[in-house]
């Protein structure tokens, strides 16, 4: 079980990140745009749903959801993708699905230091192609109920923190690294790795954190998060 703080602080983090270094790693010697075409691997999205009474749990529904708006932008675009390779996340490409959900801890500069998962290359070497490229969408959608309950959870403890200080002096007891700004209903993070399935290295890492909160299954969303993400296949 996770809580709501745990995945906005996750995304907030991500946000100074991408504020403080580079959000993307390509390998000097590639040269992206005259890749003639990427094995296109079926996309993993884990989307966590918090219910009115602010608990948090994967859904299954708005994961597939998110993964389905994904492929279909891509297929609806000129990107030099091959058709979407089918992958099995809950079976025997679970190894991959793994290695995605290490991406958000990834420093985009040493990405090519990540192991590519075993399945990951047997995929890329049944395609008959050298490359292949795979996206993560990592996000959580709040009930209208839940966000509520948030906004007042934060301001009774800012109530609280005015009325501790006003007697004692001391800040923050209630929650001392909480700025009670209150957080979006929903939010969400794109990731994507190419392989070379020669060299067996990833030789390129994007880490797409949005500037504005991001639903993670609305098309129009997706796809700005999308086209920022894959800017250098656009043609």
């Amino acid at each position: 079980m996770k809580t709501i703080k745990h995945l906005i602080l996750g995304i907030a983090a991500l946000l100074l990140l991408a504020a403080c270094g580079p959000s993307r790693y390509t390998n000097s010697s590639v040269n992206l745009a005259a890749v003639p075409e990427y094995a296109f691997i079926e996309p993993y999205s884990y989307i966590v749903l918090y219910g009115d009474d602010g608990k948090g749990y994967y859904n299954e529904q708005s994961s597939a959801t998110a993964t389905r708006t994904i492929t279909n932008i891509i297929n609806s675009e000129r990107f030099p993708f091959s058709d979407m390779i089918p992958a099995d996340y809950d079976g025997e490409n679970a190894d991959i699905k793994n290695w995605l959900r290490t991406f958000p801890d990834v420093d985009p500069s040493k990405a090519d230091r990540l192991r590519v998962p075993k399945s990951l290359r047997k995929m890329l070497d049944k395609s008959g192609l050298r490359y292949g490229i795979v996206i993560y969408s990592y996000g959580y959608v709040q009930t209208k109920a839940g966000y509520q309950r948030e906004k007042v959870e934060k301001a009774a403890s800012k109530v609280i923190d005015k009325a501790i200080e006003s007697l004692t002096g001391i800040t923050g007891m209630t929650n001392p690294s909480q700025n009670y700004s209150v957080s979006s209903p929903y939010g969400n993070v794109l990731y994507c790795a190419v392989i070379d399935g020669e060299t067996d290295r990833v030789i390129h890492f994007v880490n797409e954190t949005p500037t504005f909160a991001s639903h993670p299954t609305e098309n129009s969303y997706v796809s700005e998060l999308l086209h920022n993400l894959l800017k250098e296949f656009i043609r």
